[in-house]
């Protein structure tokens, strides 16, 4: 699904990288390139075991799962990247339903390194082994054991997201609109966090100011109805660069003033 791999490349260019190539496969090159110019495109190596030498000799952090697509081959090859390199990563989508039910293997190939995974409540629920129902009712306390077991951040997407980490931290971005609840919107999420994961020192830091900027670049577009994914990472820059905002508490309610 090139779709989801142009989405997170155009994110990561719009929020800082210094450089973004694609590794794809063969069939989705043409696409990519047209859609991201700014971007190095090339095809997955034919023979696996020179995809990891290839990303460690020039990356600082590896985004793995928009598009993948979910597959026996999937696996391996997301095995072998992880296997034969101890690079920050960051795991979406295919990446994580590959590893459904088997948090202890996933484990045990993110440890010693900077991780962050970015499910949705669904993608959580599979890789927990959990009803999306129980997700939804504890969105607020559930990540924890995950981000545990695992060894990594998890940032679990939705309104709000919560964000927790394996050393039992937990943060909580209530920006964002309704617009971002559209498919792809979390490719530009990945984007995001890639570039921060790989400019900064912690996962759980990152995945904080992904979620944040994500959200806020939403809110600048004013509108829900007819606001587009392009128009969200349209408003990346202003989200990066404006001023701090006042800090407003979440607001259920007006009540019309009362005349003495």
């Amino acid at each position: 699904m090139p779709g989801a791999v142009v989405l997170a490349c155009r994110a990561a260019l719009r929020s800082g990288i210094g450089l973004v190539r694609a590794l794809v496969a063969p069939g989705s090159v043409g696409a990519v390139l047209q859609a991201t110019p700014s971007a190095l495109i090339s095809e997955w190596p034919t023979n696996q075991k020179e995809i990891s030498a290839e990303i460690s000799k020039w990356a600082d952090a590896i985004v793995i799962g928009p598009g993948l697509g979910r597959s026996d081959d999937i696996r391996a090859l997301v095995e072998r990247i992880l296997g034969d390199s101890k690079l920050p990563v960051l795991l979406d989508a295919d990446a994580l339903n590959v590893f459904e039910g088997q948090t202890a293997a996933l484990r045990k190939l993110l440890a010693g390194r900077a991780a962050l995974i970015t499910p949705h409540v669904a993608e959580f629920a599979r890789l927990a082994g959990l009803d999306v129902e129980k997700v939804l009712a504890n969105r607020f306390d559930i990540g924890g054991e995950l981000a545990s077991t695992i060894g990594a951040t998890v940032l679990l997407k939705g309104s709000p997201t919560v964000i927790f980490t394996p050393g039992g931290e937990r943060f909580v971005v209530a920006r964002g609109t309704a617009a971002l609840g559209t498919g792809g919107s979390g490719d530009i999420l990945t984007g995001i966090g890639g570039t921060l994961l790989a400019q900064m020192t912690t996962a759980a830091t990152a995945a904080s100011c992904a979620a944040w900027v994500h959200g806020r670049a939403a809110e600048l577009c004013e509108y829900i109805r007819g606001t587009t994914l392009e128009d969200v990472l349209y408003a990346l820059p202003r989200a990066w660069n404006e001023g701090e905002p006042t800090a407003e508490p979440p607001v259920l309610a007006k009540l019309p003033a009362v005349a003495r």
